[in-house]
This record gives C-alpha cells, structure tokens and sequence, in this order.
C-alpha cells in the first residue's frame, strides 16, 4: 500500500495548534505520520489519509483511514470532522 494523500479539517498552522508544518507525512510511501496536535480553540482535529493498494496484476483500490485527535483527554472527548479542507503536507 502506498500513502497518496493525508489531509485534516483544521489550518495547518492556525490559533492554538503550536504552529509546527507540516502536521502529515509519508506521501509516496507506505507509512503515515501525523502531528498529534489540535486547535485549543477548537472541537478537536481529524486527519484523513487516504491509501493505494495494488495486487501486483494490474488491479489497483483506494481507501481512505480516519484519525482522530480529541480536543483533550477528558472523558467522552470526541473529535468531530470539520471537513477535510487542509493539505496536511504543506508548510
């Protein structure tokens, strides 16, 4: 499988979220990395890395993981997807 685009719903570098970029790597290999970092200000963040796999026979399918980072560690601390409107790559 091979990583071909990890996105998430909050700014990359926005309000409260430590201003580190990019939050996503490994686009073009076979393992992601994320930041686990959110806005304070926000809901929490949700990442989307979306995967390629090939058989080897020319069939090819794409799927795409969801990952969340809670606004804190507090019991019941959903993160909610915000839409996935940020490149997570990006500086």
């Amino acid at each position: 499988m091979t990583v071909i685009k990890i996105t998430q719903d909050e700014p990359v570098n926005g309000l409260g979220d430590g201003d580190t970029s990019p939050d996503g790597f490994g686009v073009g290999t076979s393992q992601a990395q994320l930041r686990a970092e959110r806005s304070g200000t926000g809901n929490g963040r949700v990442y989307a890395i979306t995967l390629k796999a090939d058989d080897g026979k020319g069939a090819t399918c794409n799927a795409t993981v969801n990952v969340g980072v809670p606004h804190d560690q507090g019991k019941g601390s959903v993160p909610i997807d915000d839409g996935q409107n940020y490149d997570s790559t990006q500086r």
